[in-house]
């Protein structure tokens, strides 16, 4: 991964059917507590390009400048969509993205307390579902937005603007209420082990009132976070299972043992961890759907 002066570091991939290049940099560090990560792609399938989008703990926002993108939901895949610039909320499900041709775009992951700053609305309403960005920013703002991106000069360019974009943004956005801010901290530093039950009695609430306020605030309730959290913290230990071993990581993840590790992959992939792991594609390009 060769790294520029800028800081940008572009990570290359190149096969028969399939050739990617995904482009990286640190975003800029105010912006800590509201992204994860965020990156630049630009790709070209001959065939249809297929790709697993398990459940994480983020809202990912995705700019487009080239052809859509369709969208289908993993368990019934009747149900599909065809985006170009799009926000998914926070899901507990999975999705399959498709596309076939040239791709190029922008893509960024909130923090779940960054995501509700940024967009600034009740976050259950999207929960589960991928919305047009014109439909939550206005039309005029998304346009504008992919548009100055399309225009920049090179990667670095258009990791400034964007830096400048979300750091606008989310400086006029709400903040969560600290209640829910505390009990999320909470949830992902414990990789979801913490009990609803103990923060409920350390917050001087009742379990309602705490799955009310999340629900609004996050998208989905707690113990539903707290699923999300440990698979997500079990999909990063994912390659050590070859010396642990299958049930040494569920255990040490989170898990009751070893049938309830394959039971929330399989709820939140369609697959077996084993099936999982084979899916993984080379030089960082997601998970092959």
């Amino acid at each position: 991964m060769p790294a520029e002066a800028s800081g940008v570091q572009v990570n290359t991939h190149r096969s028969d059917e399939y050739s990617w290049a995904l482009v990286t940099r640190a975003p800029d560090s105010r912006l800590a507590p509201y992204v994860i990560d965020y990156c630049g792609y630009r790709e070209r399938a001959l065939t249809p390009m297929r790709r697993l989008q398990p459940p994480f703990a983020g809202v990912p926002m995705i700019v487009t400048f080239g052809p859509s993108i369709d969208i289908i939901n993993g368990n019934l895949p009747t149900e599909r969509g065809v985006f170009r610039s799009f926000l998914a909320g926070l899901h507990d499900v999975h999705v399959v993205t498709e596309f076939e041709g040239d791709q190029i775009g922008f893509q960024v992951n909130f923090t779940l307390l960054g995501a509700f700053r940024f967009l600034n609305v009740t976050m259950s309403d999207i929960a589960n579902r991928c919305v047009g960005l014109g439909d939550l920013l206005g039309d005029a703002a998304a346009g504008r937005l992919a548009g100055a991106l399309h225009d920049a000069n090179d990667w670095a360019a258009r990791f400034d603007l964007m830096d400048r974009f979300l750091l606008d943004r989310l400086g006029r956005g709400r903040p969560m209420s600290p209640d829910v801010a505390w009990a999320l901290k909470c949830l992902e530093e414990s990789h979801g082990a913490r009990s609803i039950g103990a923060l409920s009695r350390d917050l001087a609430c009742s379990r309602r009132t705490l799955i009310q306020r999340f629900h609004a605030q996050v998208g989905l309730n707690p113990k539903a976070v707290a699923g999300i959290l440990r698979f997500a913290h079990a999909i990063k230990h994912i390659h050590a299972a070859d010396e642990e071993g299958w049930a040494d990581l569920a255990v040490g993840c989170g898990y009751y043992d070893q049938a309830h590790f394959n039971r929330d992959f399989r709820r939140y992939t369609g697959r077996t961890p084993r099936e999982f792991r084979a899916s993984l594609l080379p030089d960082g390009g997601g998970v092959g759907g």
